[in-house]
């Protein structure tokens, strides 16, 4: 259970998530109002995985939040935020509705109420059993735009799941009298309600790493040892270990670590995971998926044919001895220094299990005779190594690509020297920075992808083929001749040429895709910004006949017309140049 001092660093963290959010027209907002406002910013990033902050913005039509920060008027019918699932083309459509309730003080057995959930009916009725007369008498606004969107989806042939997450900064979830509620709430509307409180946002944290040792003792059919040759350093260890020891070898307890002949295991009641040896973790916290509620079924019911039906945790370590015990009977294992780099979700749902059923007299027993595949790995100071592990061993929660990137040895280099600019760079979602720097800006590792993509020379394609910046056009984006230096100023022109539109063309219409197109142009030409901006809105006015501007920017034939009409106009101002010096004919 999460403690007074969690729901402090909580608040502190969502404070300073707030300070992330771009173009705030208010600036009187009190603390409680800042981490209200953070903490919608910190669950979102974490639940959805997006992490642009103006894209997390777009997702909230609460009323407080859009009134606050932008002097909008809404009535979000009890729903605070939207995420949509699944693109255009395909078959399958997920729905994510977030109900917020951000508590201003700490109270130890303080329960998630049920009257929030019946807060979000009225929305719900309107999607699901409204007809479109009715939808049509709502104002117009995003609410509205959303109702009728997610009404089209539900009425249309495409598959369309809806969750409705309820999310607080409580002590503790629903209580047994209010689950069954929400059970006949699922039923009614064909939804799924998840909840998320104080205990699961503490997990999103990316918290620094430690180095913290650890003991168990098993025996010698309990593991396999692999080493490439007698002279290498790098071995791994394949294990059968008991749900019981892992707990106890990855629980906040130092000293519990160490204690490989605990015989108390009464000693593990009152344990937590030690969210630090998910640091090098590619995922960050995923939430009640498929394959985590799964994970807890077969906990529950089947516990004995758990070891054949998961995949097993992934542990690095720079550290690993084996040593005989008990006349070769018995083998000790001592890891120090150890992440685990794959299994995050897997770990993450025992420990939920062993919560929940602390008070079954049978859950130790059971845990004891319940095990668990870890592969260990022994890769010294290999740092690229160890992230080629954590990225080519993730399998089982599908994940990004972007995610799958965020270990690679150049993803931490930019984060440390964006840290020396004062660049918070976001590998992963979440990430609000340590306490102790004062950052001017942050950004995502998505962003900084599109802007560096842009510069090549493709901000055509930086926008629409987001998903291919991780994937095949990654190795051209972080090359080996990847200059860090130049990223952070790639970086701050950047939000330097979105200062600008907003000081300067107020009048023009601003978004991401002419941010990108204009960066291009000041990179590759060596323009002024208003001139760059020039450039492009004279083409933009030229071309746009039939389609929207924000299309026509997606097209490679739109690019190749502005490259080949600057390239032209400065060509001809050279032969200008010539035709001017000593009577030379052009």
């Amino acid at each position: 259970m999460a403690s007074l001092n969690d729901f402090k660093l909580v608040n502190i963290k969502c404070k300073k998530m707030f300070s992330y959010i771009k173009n705030v027209r208010r600036t009187d907002l009190n603390d409680v109002q800042k981490s209200r406002m953070g903490f919608y910013h910190l669950v979102l990033e974490n639940v959805t995985g997006i992490r642009d902050a103006d894209d997390v913005s777009e997702m909230i039509i609460d009323t407080d939040y859009n009134k606050l920060l932008y002097g909008k008027t809404v009535n979000d019918l009890g729903i605070d935020a939207i995420n949509y699932i699944g693109d255009d083309d395909e078959q399958e459509i997920t729905v994510q509705l977030f109900n917020f309730k951000f508590r201003e003080n700490y109270k130890v057995d303080k329960n998630m109420e049920e009257a929030s959930v019946n807060g979000s009916i009225k929305f719900l009725e309107y999607i699901c059993t409204s007809d479109e007369e009715e939808i049509a008498k709502l104002p117009d606004d995003i609410v509205k735009e959303n109702i009728e969107k997610i009404y089209g989806y539900l009425n249309s042939n495409r598959l369309c799941n809806i969750e409705l997450y309820m999310v607080s900064n409580e002590n503790k979830t629903f209580t047994e009298d209010a689950e069954k509620y929400l059970g006949l709430l699922q039923q009614h509307f064909g939804i799924r309600i998840k909840a998320i409180a104080l205990d699961d946002v503490i997990g999103y944290f990316d918290m620094k790493k430690q180095s913290s040792p650890c003991k168990f003792m098993i025996s010698p059919n309990d593991f396999l040892v692999f080493q490439q040759n007698e002279l290498s350093t790098q071995k791994s260890y394949i294990v059968k270990l008991s749900l019981l020891d892992l707990i106890r070898i990855t629980c906040n307890d130092m000293d519990l670590k160490k204690e490989y002949g605990n015989e108390d295991d009464e000693k593990l009641l009152n344990v937590k995971l030690d969210y630090a040896l998910l640091y090098d973790n590619v995922r960050g916290y995923l939430g009640e998926t498929i394959y985590n509620v799964n994970i807890q079924k077969t906990l529950k019911s089947n516990h004995k044919e758990f070891f054949m039906l998961n995949n097993g945790i992934t542990i690095t370590a720079k550290g690993i001895s084996v040593d005989e015990a008990n006349s070769g009977k018995r083998f000790l294992f001592s890891v120090d220094d150890y992440q685990i780099v794959n299994g995050g979700q897997t770990i993450r749902s025992i420990y939920e299990f062993f919560e929940n059923e602390k008070e079954n007299t049978d859950v130790l027993h059971n845990l004891n005779e319940t095990y668990v595949l870890l592969r260990f790995f022994k890769i010294s100071e290999e740092e690229k190594l160890k992230n080629r592990i954590a990225e080519y061993t993730n399998s089982q929660n599908a994940i990004s690509s972007a995610d799958l990137k965020s270990v690679d040895a150049i993803q931490i280099q930019i984060e440390k020297y964006f840290k020396e600019e004062k660049i918070l760079y976001a590998r992963k979602a979440g990430v609000v920075g340590d306490d102790d720097v004062e950052y001017d800006l942050r950004i995502s590792k998505e962003k900084l992808a599109q802007i560096l993509y842009s510069a090549k020379g493709f901000p055509d394609r930086a926008s629409n083929q987001k998903k291919r910046l991780f994937q095949e056009y990654y190795d051209d984006i972080f090359s080996e001749d990847f200059n860090v230096e130049n990223a952070v100023k790639l970086v701050k022109l950047y939000y330097e040429i979105e200062r600008v539109f907003e000081e300067e063309f107020e009048e023009i219409k601003a978004y991401e895709q002419k941010f990108f197109y204009i960066l291009f142009i000041v990179n590759k030409y060596d323009k002024k910004i208003s001139e760059a901006i020039e450039i492009l809105e004279n083409l933009i006015s030229e071309e746009c006949k039939e389609i929207t501007e924000s299309r026509m920017l997606l097209k490679t034939k739109f690019k190749d017309k502005l490259v080949s009409k600057i390239e032209r106009k400065e060509e001809f101002n050279i032969l200008d140049l010539f035709a001017g010096i000593g009577g030379i004919e052009v």
